[in-house]
Formats: structure tokens, sequence, C-alpha cells
């Protein structure tokens, strides 16, 4: 399945240098960057940057700044797009080619979303499990243009290319890596509404954002409160294991900025009945990095795997 969305500018790939990529991310209320580069054929972390953002209209300037500061080549940049700029929507997949499906997707999901048509931006991946007598579907990410517009512009001001920009659930199913067992990861930045997903075998099995638990401190984790989130939890696994028909979950992982606290890890595994850890990625080149910079790293994992022969789609 494919780690990339919403790739840009294919003509631009000439005269880049191949040994080296750049993944640039938001997370929460920073712009983080890392690069890579190839040696003796192995990637390896080069350079990393970050900085913090307090305004929205300061994120362009540090964008350019963070590549900038990581590299200076005419190299290919993937884009991780901030959660809240985006929507996933889940539909039949039609009996097209992929280019065709992408190319008719601003009119066939235009009343799914309140963007304009000609403004919609959008990508699909397939939907990994079929049920009998059911279409195939497909996972649609849309963005609107004219918000991650100036995104795209500022790059106009780093030697670096952006080829490619892609969600934080991609990046995410990078930093999982491989497990044939089915995980669910629930995610929250800072100030933000938690989401659950649920990776299996690589791929994304479901994806569902909460409401009610924006501005929730560890200090407001009460028994309520947990209480709240463990039946939210326990809806998506209802789904999953009894609406499309799929083994157990075998662990809860939480990527949390606010809601992540050892009573909480306690009172969900007890409520559940499920092992209930920290999400750490299962990535080498993570080991010793700080967490901020981990959808970064794997935006440049994902561009430097679409680099090599066996890895192109």
């Amino acid at each position: 399945m494919k780690k990339k969305i919403f790739s840009l500018f294919p003509w631009l790939q000439q005269g880049l240098d191949s040994n080296c990529v750049i993944g640039i991310a938001t997370y929460a209320k920073t712009v983080n960057a890392v690069s890579l580069k190839r040696l003796q054929g192995h990637w390896q972390i080069d350079k990393t940057h970050s900085v913090v953002v307090t305004e929205p209209r300061d994120y362009t300037k540090a964008i350019v700044t963070c590549t900038n500061e990581v590299s200076k080549l005419r190299c290919a940049i993937n884009l991780v797009i901030p959660h809240h700029y985006y929507q996933i929507v889940q539909m039949e997949k039609p009996n097209l080619t992929d280019d065709e499906i992408v190319q008719s997707l601003p009119w066939t999901t235009k009343d799914l979303v309140n963007v304009a048509p000609e403004n919609i931006i959008a990508d699909f991946i397939d939907y990994p499990i079929s049920l009998p007598m059911q279409a195939n579907k497909m996972n649609v990410f849309i963005t609107d243009k004219t918000q991650i517009q100036p995104f795209i512009n500022s790059f106009a001001d780093t030697n670096a290319i952006l080829r490619s920009m892609t969600s934080e659930e991609m990046v995410l199913l990078t930093l999982f890596g491989k497990d044939k067992d089915a995980h669910m990861l629930v995610v929250q930045h800072v100030e933000h509404e938690p989401r659950i997903l649920i990776i299996c075998d690589g791929k994304l099995v479901l994806a569902r954002r909460l409401n009610g638990f924006v501005g929730i401190t560890e200090k407001d984790q009460n028994s309520a409160f947990i209480d709240a989130l463990g039946l939210e939890v326990q809806r998506s696994m209802d789904f999953f294991e009894s609406q499309l028909k799929q083994p157990p979950i075998r662990s809860i992982q939480l990527q949390c900025d606010d809601l992540s606290s050892l009573t909480l890890r306690a009172e969900l595994a007890e409520l559940l009945q499920v092992k209930v850890v920290d999400f750490q990625p299962n990535l080498a080149l993570s080991e010793g990095l700080d967490s901020q910079y981990f959808y970064a790293l794997a935006a440049a994992i994902s561009m430097a795997e679409s680099k090599e022969p066996r890895n192109e789609e």
C-alpha cells in the first residue's frame, strides 16, 4: 500500500539528489524537519531542526527555516499535512484506473465535504478488508487547496523541492512497521481531539476522530473521563472485531500529548482487558531521536523507500 498521498510535480524528479531526502512535519506547535543521507547503500539521519510556531501564519516561515537548516541540496521533500487540514471519507471504489479515480475525486467527493470542487485536492488508499457481497472500498483523503497552497508556495525559497505530501495516518503506518496482528493507536496532539486508528499488517483499517475530549489534561483524567474514552475505544474494537469479523486487538497504544499517563494506561487496560502501552516506533532510525521528530522521520523514510527500485509502484 502506498505511504505517500497527494504526490506533486512528477516532472521535477530530474536533477534531484538521489542520496538525500527531507521529511517535514508540523507537530503540535512546532515545525520539524529531518534529512536522511544514503551512505554506502544505507539511509542515515543527517540533520534535524525544529522551530516553535505560535501563530498559524508562522508555519510557512518555519517550514523554510527548517528545510534550509537540514539541507541546502536540491533533493526531494515529503511534507506531512497537519491532521486538521484534511478529512478522511470512505467510499466504494469505482472500476477505474488509479489515475482516473484521482482525477474524478473532486467531483465524486464534493457533496461529502464543505470544499468547492475546484479547490479539492484528494487522493486515496485501498481499504484493506473485503466483506462478502460488498463492493471494494477506499479511504479518500481530502484537503482544501486554498489552505495548503501557502505551504506549497513556501518551498519557492528552498533549494530542496516539494515532491509529495502525506497524512499523519500514513506516517504512523511507517512508524508502526509490519505486524500481522491488529493494534489500536489513540493519537492526540496538544489542543486537539484524539483520533482512533486500527492498524493491521501495515495497513490502515480504521480511522475515527473523537469529539468532546479537547482541552482535557492529565489532572482532568477522572473516572468519568476514562469511562467515556474507554467507551469510544470499545466501540471501535467491537466494530473491528464483530462487524468486520477480524481477530482481536492485541494492544492499545497511546501517542498522546495531553492524555498519556500511567494511571490512564492502567485503568484503560483494566476496563478493556487489553494491554495498553505508550507508542514507540518500530524503526531502527528512531532510536535516541526526540519524539517530536518521529513524523518528519517517517515522511523522509517514505520518500527514501520510494527511491528504491524494489519499492516502486
